[in-house]
């Protein structure tokens, strides 16, 4: 009778542990949702528009049939669906660990920067983009970026062709530290948030900053970059992508600069990232990208347009590089005239 006693309490007791521990777990999968609206709600330029009180009801209805975090997923990508933005995204920890380890970890090919004098005359580079998030490649790309700049400056160009054309996005950040000597002033490009502030993205001394907020340090190796010739055709096409498009944006209405192409891809909205307990990342578009004039890019699809068009291209790869140039060429020469 006793031994029955006992194996009865040792059943009650490892019953309560165990409901203990799922009711833990169901709460930390509740938690972790509401985590990741409660951000969406805060961050997200669109969440005015959002009706939150059912969005929160139906995820917690939602999330009492799941049994994972994992499996939360799809309710928090359909909540971003939801904002309309086109731009906000939801990264599982794989991926974003992916990004984290690099190109070369993960057994991709580095970004190769192409840098050449065109024509004897004019100094040519190309910026790609970028998705790696790790912070020695962003050193690395950053580098050979000035590095490459530094060469074509010492040859004293008459001119620049700075080449964003297929540039799909990634990181903006050490792409923008990479091209800010070409940039004639701070506050070249930034975005207003939801509550109508402007913030404008700076790079001095290393550090990137959001107006007096430094948010990342890219050491970069000590060399001089001298540009002359300020005169600057930059090539946009329609793969011209969030990140490329805010690059191409730095450049709107610069001094002696002039924009080549029709027009870019129109992910314009200005996106930030923010890490979840289980290291997945939520992206979200929380501001509308603006320029030097305070120009607004907030229309989806509509992109920076070109300042001189190139018409309809071929398709072919190499006939539609060459009809880039000579509309650089056309454009640079125009301004040595001046």
């Amino acid at each position: 009778m006793k031994k029955i006693l006992i194996m009865v309490f040792l059943f009650i007791t490892l019953k309560s542990f165990s409901n203990k521990m799922l009711k833990t777990e169901r709460d930390s999968i509740k938690v972790y949702v509401q985590n990741a609206l409660n951000m969406i709600k805060k961050r997200a330029v669109n969440s005015s528009k959002m009706n939150w009180d059912e969005i929160y009801l139906d995820a917690e209805q939602k999330t009492d049939q799941v049994k994972t975090i994992r499996e939360t997923y799809p309710i928090i990508k359909e909540v971003l669906e939801r904002l309309g933005d086109s731009h906000s995204k939801f990264f599982p920890p794989e991926m974003v660990e992916a990004y984290v380890k690099g190109y070369r970890a993960t057994g991709q090919s580095f970004p190769e920067i192409e840098a050449k004098i065109l024509e004897n005359r004019y100094a040519y580079i190309s910026l790609p983009a970028f998705y790696s998030y790790n912070m020695n490649e962003w050193r690395e790309f950053v580098n050979d970026f000035r590095s490459a700049l530094s060469k074509l400056a010492a040859e004293k160009p008459k001119g620049w062709i700075l080449d964003l054309r297929d540039n799909e996005g990634g990181m903006f950040a050490p792409m923008f530290a990479a091209i800010s000597p070409l940039i004639d002033q701070p506050d070249a490009i930034g975005w207003v948030n939801g509550n109508g502030k402007n913030i404008f993205f700076n790079f001095k001394d290393d550090k990137l900053f959001e107006n007096k907020r430094a948010v990342y340090m890219i050491k970069l190796d000590p060399q001089k970059i001298k540009i002359k010739s300020t005169n600057l055709a930059v090539l946009i096409n329609e793969k011209t992508a969030s990140s490329g498009e805010f690059a191409a944006i730095c450049f709107a209405g610069q001094k002696n600069t002039t924009i080549v192409g029709n027009k870019t891809n129109g992910l314009t909205s200005a996106n930030q990232e923010h890490k979840l307990s289980d290291g997945a990342f939520l992206v979200l578009t929380e501001g509308i990208t603006i320029d030097r004039n305070l120009k607004r890019y907030e229309k989806l699809g509509e992109g920076l347009i070109g300042d001189v068009k190139v018409g309809k291209l071929t398709g072919n790869t190499e006939k539609d590089t060459q009809l880039y140039l000579e509309k650089a060429y056309q454009v640079l020469e125009k301004k040595m005239e001046r």
